[in-house]
């Protein structure tokens, strides 16, 4: 005889106001309303219309208001869309400037033209004009995931990021703008907010002290919930215990996106409780900034029962696989590449042809599905590129479109070595672990294709002494190829030269500029 004992939660009061012109079938989150209140910004995912296709991450879509409700949204165009995850940060009080998430960098010769970052477009008469990468120092992200918000005075964001001395998984870090324009090195709002799990999608409201964000790491109602702290005196790693928002926006799906506008009595999220797909938008009526405060979640327990010699067997909950989906494309033209595909993970080998590829929308893939936790390699040969090895793990909670990238096998090739940073005037790494993270793929390349040989080149900007920018550059890169031949690779194979500021990409005397001049790339030569 089969018993579960259940413990339920007190029924769910909620006050979601249900956006019906806007939501649909597919996934929309990370709501944002225009400083004039005209216009509810937000990001949907796997709309063809999409600027990637349903493979995409999601764009930016909006909505105009309408008497009492809102209009039927309308894709945001190629102004404000790229391939990757997009959404809407925030906005300037004035409305003038807008900032997004990641940077898509049209003018990369080689490697991938997607930067993960934030980037802020200036208003030009009735549109936004190019996007432009805000020079954060030393910023680095590992994960598929980015949110952020930046506080109305445009002085303060805070990301959801994995970074340096990340808990666990996504951990919210702050950055602060200098006179110079340049925003400070990223660094984690303290132990009272980040857990070993994830937090995401935080919000800071106008007082510059009150954050609101999702998380799973600590006590709520279900997948997320949204939650309330805040800033304690002067410091941005020190904040109150943090306060579940409760039942009236809480349930046992996933809330996330909590913003307020800059005006009304309406503030915006999404939550997968009740949708008609992924996620909804809803509104939550607020009569001032702050939401009431709610204990989080009060739990029934369950009346004692007499004991009997009853048997009690114990009902596994099947953990649904992560499917994972592998694009294979050309790191010059971001064209799709013909490919033999090879597997492994648990012993198991597996190779997939062009004839397994799916076509869905204007994107080939391969779909796979691991159980979490999978360790995996993928290993590709295709004709006329080197060949390509990666480990991957199969998580929860990151993308599942993994975008590969092959490198041609033509000598004079050139691709940047990405967020391999090093310290102010200095040849040593300002975060050891991401610039070997990156670096090993350089390695693992090398060591799928054994007679390979390349030069390091090492580019700085153009302020500063020029010889001594050349001294500094050409160490940079000896810093990188030391590492390298610490991993078995021969020197032989590797030649190294610094440029200093002779090469720029950028001929700019602007922050962003100087960050994109900054750079250690790689050329084959053999």
């Amino acid at each position: 005889m089969l018993m579960l004992a259940l413990s339920s939660l007190k029924a769910q009061q909620t006050a979601h106001v249900v956006l019906d012109s806007i939501n649909s079938s597919y996934d929309e989150h990370s709501p944002m309303l225009s400083p004039d209140g005209q216009r509810l910004y937000f990001t949907r995912a796997g709309h063809p219309a999409n600027i990637g296709g349903v493979l995409d991450q999601g764009d930016i879509w909006y909505a105009q208001k309408s008497g009492d409700g809102w209009s039927r949204p309308v894709h945001a165009g190629p102004e404000l869309n790229h391939p990757g995850l997009n959404g809407i940060v925030g906005f300037s009080a004035d409305g003038q400037r807008l900032y997004l998430l990641n940077f898509f960098d049209k003018t990369a010769r080689a490697g991938s033209k997607l930067k993960n970052g934030i980037a802020v477009a200036k208003k030009s008469g009735n549109s936004w004009g190019e996007p432009e990468l805000l020079p954060i120092k030393y910023f680095s992200n590992s994960s598929a995931h980015i949110s952020a918000t930046i506080s109305r005075d445009e002085s303060v964001l805070i990301m959801s990021i994995i970074s340096y001395n990340t808990e666990g998984n996504e951990d919210l870090y702050y950055s602060l703008k200098g006179a110079n324009g340049e925003w400070s090195q990223p660094k984690g709002l303290g132990e009272n907010i980040n857990t070993y799990a994830e937090e995401w999608t935080p919000y800071l409201g106008s007082d510059n002290k009150t954050l609101y964000f999702t998380s799973n790491g600590h006590e709520g109602f279900g997948s997320r919930d949204i939650f309330v702290t805040e800033k304690q005196g002067n410091s941005w790693e020190s904040w109150s215990e943090p306060k579940n928002l409760g039942d009236a926006i809480n349930t046992k799906g996933v809330e996330q996106g909590y913003a307020i506008p800059f005006s009304g009595t309406i503030a915006y999220f999404s939550s997968t409780q009740n949708s008609e797909g992924f996620g909804d938008l809803f509104g939550f009526p607020i009569d001032k900034e702050e939401p009431v405060i709610i204990d989080a979640p009060v739990v029934d327990e369950p009346e004692p029962q007499p004991q009997t010699d009853i048997l009690i067997d114990t009902l596994e909950v099947p953990v649904p696989d992560v499917d994972m989906i592998f694009v294979i494309k050309d790191q010059r033209t971001l064209e799709d590449v013909d490919g033999e595909v090879t597997f492994e993970y648990n012993g198991i080998t597996k190779k997939a042809s062009p004839s397994d590829y799916e076509t869905l929308v204007d994107n080939r893939m391969l779909q796979m599905s691991f159980a979490p936790g999978t360790e995996l390699t993928v290993s590709i040969k295709a004709e006329g590129f080197l060949n390509f090895e990666r480990k991957f793990t199969a998580k929860r909670g990151t993308s599942r479109l993994q975008e590969l990238l092959l490198v041609a096998e033509e000598v004079g090739t050139k691709v940047e070595i990405e967020n391999v940073l090093f310290r102010r005037a200095s040849a040593e790494f300002s975060d050891v672990e991401t610039a070997q993270k990156q670096i090993d793929e350089l390695i693992g390349l090398m060591n799928a294709n054994p007679g390979m040989a390349i030069r390091l080149e090492g580019h700085t900007d153009n302020r500063g002494d020029a010889k001594l920018l050349r001294d500094l550059s050409e160490a940079r890169v000896k810093t990188v190829r030391d590492y390298m031949i610490s991993k078995g690779i021969s020197g032989s194979r590797i030649e190294f030269v610094g440029y200093g500021g002779e090469k720029p990409l950028n001929s700019g005397n602007s922050a962003a500029a100087r960050e994109i001049n900054r750079r250690v790339e790689f050329v084959i030569i053999k």
